[in-house]
């Protein structure tokens, strides 16, 4: 099984890396530039992609370059911790067949991030780390990685 993990630098990437310490399998984590330059706990990959910052034409290269990886890559599974720089990979996955999994932040306790809201009708499975979160996702199941 083919699992790519996606995510933006900081604690989203570290929420990131604790869920492919428990996966079999995941051949790479794409994530923002910067952040591939600074991490280094990850024996995986780390491919960057461009964090589009709100801009139109930010998020056109990112859905480019998310292209291109899902291309290379040709995941079964897709999975996100999050932000907003991961919503075009994530949707392009979804329309292409590859089940996605979305885990809303362990920093959201009591309401709903944007990505998450996005992301939540398209999500194949959505976790969510805290149960207060379930009255705005109630498909989602509780489950904590940290």
């Amino acid at each position: 099984m083919q699992i790519v993990g996606i995510s933006s630098g900081g604690g989203h990437l570290t929420e990131l890396l604790t869920i492919a310490r428990h996966l079999p399998t995941m051949i790479a984590l794409i994530t923002e530039s910067g952040a591939v330059l600074r991490n280094s706990e990850s024996d995986l990959p780390l491919q960057p992609i461009h964090d589009p910052h709100r801009s139109l034409t930010g998020y056109l290269l990112n859905a480019v370059q998310a292209a291109r990886y899902l291309l290379r890559y040709r995941p079964d599974v897709v999975i996100s911790t999050g932000a907003g720089m991961t919503v075009p990979l994530f949707l392009l996955a979804r329309f292409s067949g590859v089940t996605c999994v979305y885990v809303e932040t362990g920093a959201r306790i009591s309401t709903p991030s944007m990505t998450g809201r996005i992301l939540y009708p398209f999500a194949s499975l959505f976790i969510v780390q805290n149960s207060a979160l379930l009255p705005f996702y109630r498909k989602a199941v509780v489950a904590s990685i940290l």
